[in-house]
């Protein structure tokens, strides 16, 4: 068991998905690549391009690239973690984020179309070692986002409400439950 351990923490290069987004019927992964003992850099990718459950719509493609400090072993044990985020995202039919965030639209009623979605986050996580191959690593992170899109009605055909809508967003930047396969 102990082998499994030692031989786990040398792994250069890593493969994941995170199972958050899978729950959500996005396509993703993530390639991992461990440059230094204590560091390595992520990027992750995520699709989705049809609507959800209910008619609700979490349609996006991002690309989030993180660096992560390990504080032991690479792999292994406790992160910290810087990331980036940026894509492009229509949102609508799903939560009312203005009462929290009153420049946010209300996406219950409203559709939130082709949006340029720009972020920066920090956070942490922890890596749980099941094999030498295989690990699940729990990660979250906060920090920043910025979107701007056109909103719409959410009636067929849509009309054009209000061109070029922004918001800002302080809040959880990544959330991820993932499998990751080590090489």
């Amino acid at each position: 068991m102990l082998q499994g351990w030692v031989l786990g923490a040398q792994n250069t290069w890593a493969l994941k998905t995170n199972l958050l987004h899978d729950a959500t019927l996005s396509v993703n992964l993530a390639g991992e690549y461990a440059f230094a003992p204590q560091w390595s850099a992520e990027l992750s990718a995520s699709v989705n391009t049809w609507r959800s459950w209910g008619g609700s719509r979490l349609q996006h493609i991002l690309l989030q690239p993180e660096i992560k400090y390990w504080t032991c072993e690479r792999y292994s044990g406790w992160f910290l973690c810087g990331n980036l985020l940026g894509g492009t995202a229509t949102l609508g039919n799903f939560w009312d984020f203005s009462q929290y965030y009153p420049k946010c639209p209300d996406l219950r009623n409203f559709l939130l179309k082709d949006a340029l979605v720009l972020g920066v986050g920090v956070g942490g996580g922890y890596d749980f070692i099941l094999s030498r191959h295989w690990n699940l690593e729990v990660e979250g992170s906060i920090g920043y986002m910025y979107a701007r899109g056109d909103e719409y009605d959410d009636v067929t055909p849509p009309e054009l409400l209000l061109k070029g809508s922004e918001f800002d967003y302080i809040g959880p930047t990544r959330l991820a439950v993932s499998i990751v396969y080590l090489f």
